[in-house]
């Protein structure tokens, strides 16, 4: 993972912890459409593009067991 992408998810699990920090935001209908439809493309690609490339194949192998 390169710097930019480092920096990329750092800001993804800010937006992430802001969100579950406060029950009021998740119970918030507005609030938790808004922030999934922000954050869902980042989670997606970091999940099967960049951290998913990053692993190891035996890593890789051992998550499409499980």
């Amino acid at each position: 993972m390169n710097q930019e992408e480092q920096i990329r998810l750092y800001r993804l699990m800010e937006k992430l912890n802001w969100f579950f920090h406060q029950e009021m935001h998740y119970l918030n209908r507005d609030i938790a459409e808004q922030t999934a439809r922000e954050c869902y493309p980042e989670i997606r690609e970091f999940t099967y593009d960049i951290l998913w490339n990053d692993l190891p194949k035996e890593a890789q192998e051992q998550l499409e067991e499980d």
